[in-house]
């Protein structure tokens, strides 16, 4: 009740007349920037935090959960500030001459991934199946670090020049950088949830479904998913919330531009951002200080409205595991 309170509150006020029409235009592109710079930050965090989440807490010997759970939740210990200054200093400029490489590689990755899985069932002996079992992912890598610098290398022939250009970035710092730079920074908050989720779903429900006929993806997809569906929610929830008020990442590697455009190749400039960059000089008592107070109280009761919802979903899987 109090997040929607906090909420209600700015909102109120946003859309009335007591905030000028200049204000409101100014604040729009704000908070379409913190969106966007989280929308694309959840892209990256997504797959890869629910990824590792399911292949660790389903498929992954103990020993090896016990070796990467750690160097996943450790990687959240990273201070922003020093992500930032690796997304505006090295990232960037790299990024900005390989835009259509990295397109390829997105594209290619999971096909390469399906392929893979699909002939190591087809083809695989039964003993070396066996054998890898829970440890597939060692021969996965391998593939995958052939085919980043094949992606890339195609990104820069000759043959894809003009598509290359079209996809060439107008300044270094945009929202593909910050979306790469913030999911890899959110991505270690939806993997410990997560994981942690789908671990305490009782083996037992898993393994009567393999007892009765499924496979282990039958199993994942129509039985284990299913209960931990509200922890992954909370995950999702928290990991938006994180990414919609990050700060330093933010402020050094997406250009501070406000503008009201979709393509992650534009600048963006998000809330927290910008109170950042214009509270030092602000004037207390001044309608510029209030400005900032009130977009500051905004963003915060977004923040915790979300955490409200997370920690909402959290206690209904806490209930149904109880239940179960």
């Amino acid at each position: 009740m109090l997040a929607l309170l906090l909420l209600a509150l700015p909102l109120f006020l946003l859309f009335n007349a007591r905030i000028d029409d200049a204000w409101r235009e100014a604040l729009l592109p704000l908070l379409a920037g913190s969106f966007k710079a989280a929308l694309y930050a959840m892209l990256v965090a997504l797959p890869l935090g629910l990824g590792a989440a399911i292949w660790c807490a389903r498929f992954a010997t103990p020993g090896l959960r016990g070796l990467l759970k750690p160097v996943f939740e450790l990687f959240e210990a990273v201070p922003a500030v020093v992500l930032g200054l690796i997304a505006a200093l090295i990232l960037a400029p790299w990024l900005a001459q390989r835009v259509l490489g990295l397109v390829l590689l997105l594209a290619l990755l999971p096909l390469l991934a399906l392929a893979a899985g699909w002939l190591w069932q087809r083809l695989a002996p039964a003993g070396w199946q066996r054998f890898w079992r829970g440890r597939e992912i060692g021969l996965l890598l391998p593939l995958a670090a052939l085919l980043v610098p094949l992606a890339l290398g195609l990104g820069q022939a000759p043959l894809f020049a003009s598509f290359a250009a079209q996809l060439q970035p107008a300044s270094p710092w945009n929202g593909l950088v910050i979306g790469l730079m913030l999911g890899l920074a959110t991505m270690p908050v939806i993997f410990t949830l997560a994981e942690d989720a789908l671990f305490a779903v009782p083996a037992d429900l898993a393994t009567g479904a393999q007892a009765l006929g499924a496979t282990r993806w039958q199993a994942l997809w129509r039985l284990v998913l299913p209960v931990a569906a509200p922890g992954i929610a909370a995950a999702v929830l928290l990991g938006f919330s994180r990414a919609l008020g990050e700060t330093m990442i933010v402020l050094m590697a997406s250009g501070n531009t406000p503008l009201l455009q979709v393509s992650p190749l534009s600048g963006l400039r998000s809330v927290a951002a910008n109170l950042a960059l214009e509270a030092p000089d602000a004037v207390r008592g001044s309608v510029h200080y209030g400005q900032l107070l009130f977009s500051a109280l905004l963003l915060f009761g977004l923040c915790l409205l979300l955490n409200a919802l997370a920690e909402g979903v959290r206690a209904r899987l806490r209930q149904r595991l109880a239940g179960s």
